[in-house]
């Protein structure tokens, strides 16, 4: 077979392109690109290698192909291990990090490679300040983190992404910390630490956080200088932060504030709507009022009036907070009270028509409770309180013999008597996971509970709470 005739034009040597470097291996599938006739190229051939130098784009986040400009000797599969090292360091301590990493094992190709760029034999550790300023003496790259790129390993973006979490976060506790240094609070280091625990500030910037204390230090300088008046929390997010809505549930504000105030008043058990108005911020006026059966109201007044009316007709009656403030109720000295949690021992007094007074706190005190429970004191009101035997329920009754209330029936025998009923009619108590804290009224109730951890709710206990109950109104 004839052999097809060799021009002169296909045999003609050409010349390496003006300033590139001959790669040191070429290939007929890469061939040298002729810069001195950039606009002759076909699109369809174009390769990301073939890129002129001065039009690499700037991010390095993005991953460089290696170019003619990287020499095949630095590609070698020997040396992924170490180029793959060398990038998760940076991954994870940032691009701009310089330290030493081990040289992973080595054949002998790759360890010639090495010595070959560095000018030695390869140390046991690697200096990345002297790998990057070998890379850059050879033109591969515009620092370590591009070289490392161009050499098949670009930066990992979820690696980046959680550099700039990690460092928004020391941002925002350093903020939080420069940020409470000036509060005169004894107790503002514990908040910041709890603020920073509960991770109330995830996900902020140092600029938020900033902000986030100084609308709390507002908040708390606010209801100080309203100690007397009393202060809404509506009326108080509209006025300081524009919103009405501001300090709901479920904000950050919210959150971070409720945290300060707990501290503030040294309740650390109290939550919500409890809390707002033990620190003297009133929710709102009408919407938790405390119900009631039975007051012998005394007085003209027009809430007295509506308390006897509801007497009359066997109903029981709903005292909101407004109505408190603007008709304080009175009763006669020495009128006997009993104080519940639950709504159902009101109901079932009213439908026994029981002749004692019964008020319910219907779970946490609310304002209007605290300050039925003040004025019924006030005119010499004798108040038991009885409430449910779990860790809750327990905690009320502190707060009610605080406040000024004789727990009655809540003794260790007397759970001890409720625990033995509910085995005797094969009831299956629910079981308590947490302890409760301190009974004061009777030390021993908190130790026979944590040692049986079994819940026993007040309507368990209605009949026998009523009956005993009513027998000492009629023999006190």
């Amino acid at each position: 077979m004839a052999r097809p005739a060799i021009t002169q034009a296909a045999t003609a040597p050409r010349p390496p392109p003006t300033g590139r470097r001959k790669p040191d291996r070429p290939t007929p599938d890469m061939p040298h690109p002729d810069t001195t006739q950039p606009d002759m190229a076909r699109p369809d051939m174009a390769r990301p290698d073939m890129a002129r130098p001065d039009m690499a784009r700037p991010d390095t986040t993005q991953p460089d192909i290696a170019g003619p400009d990287v020499p095949e000797s630095l590609l070698l599969a020997g040396l992924d291990a170490l180029w793959a090292t060398v990038r998760h360091r940076l991954d994870r301590n940032g691009p701009a990090w310089r330290g030493t990493v081990s040289l992973p094992d080595l054949d002998r190709a790759a360890g010639l490679s090495i010595a070959s760029l560095i000018g030695r034999r390869p140390p046991r550790r690697l200096d990345l300040n002297e790998l990057e300023a070998a890379l850059l003496d050879r033109s591969i790259g515009r620092d370590l983190c591009d070289a490392i790129s161009r050499l098949g390993h670009p930066p990992s973006v979820d690696a980046a992404e959680r550099r700039e979490a990690r460092a928004r976060t020391r941002a925002a506790r350093d903020a939080l910390r420069e940020a409470t240094e000036s509060w005169r609070e004894p107790w503002a280091t514990d908040w910041a630490a709890e603020v920073r625990r509960s991770g109330i500030i995830a996900g902020l910037d140092g600029v938020a956080v900033t902000r986030l204390v100084a609308d709390v230090r507002r908040l708390i300088d606010h209801l100080e200088a309203a100690s007397e008046t009393g202060v809404g929390r509506t009326e108080a997010a509209a006025a300081l932060f524009g919103s009405a809505h501001a300090l709901d549930r479920g904000h950050k504000l919210a959150t971070a504030t409720e945290a300060a105030l707990r501290f503030r008043i040294d309740a650390p058990g109290l939550r919500g709507r409890e809390l707002w108005e033990t620190a003297g911020v009133q929710t709102d006026l009408v919407s938790a009022p405390v119900l009631t059966w039975a007051l012998p109201a005394t007085g003209a007044s027009p809430l007295g009036e509506l308390i006897r009316a509801a007497g009359a007709g066997a109903i029981p009656v709903h005292l909101t907070l407004m109505a408190l403030r603007r008709h304080p109720v009175s009763v006669p000295a020495g009128t006997l009270v009993l104080v519940v949690e639950n709504p159902r021992l009101v109901e079932a007094a009213a439908e026994r028509t029981l002749p004692g007074s019964v008020v319910a706190t219907n779970g946490n005190p609310t304002a209007a409770v605290w300050i039925l429970v003040e004025q019924l004191l006030g005119c010499g009101t004798r108040l038991l309180y009885h409430g449910d035997f779990d860790t809750a329920g327990l905690d009320i009754c502190r707060r009610m013999q605080q406040g000024g209330c004789r727990p009655t029936m809540m003794a260790a025998s007397d759970y001890e008597a409720a625990v033995e009923k509910a085995a005797q009619s094969n009831v299956e108590l629910e079981r308590e996971p947490r302890e409760c804290g301190s009974t004061p009224w009777d030390p021993k109730l908190r130790d026979a509970f944590n040692r049986r951890r079994l819940i026993v709710h007040e309507e368990f206990l209605l009949d026998h709470l009523l009956d005993e109950f009513n027998a000492l109104v009629f023999d006190p």
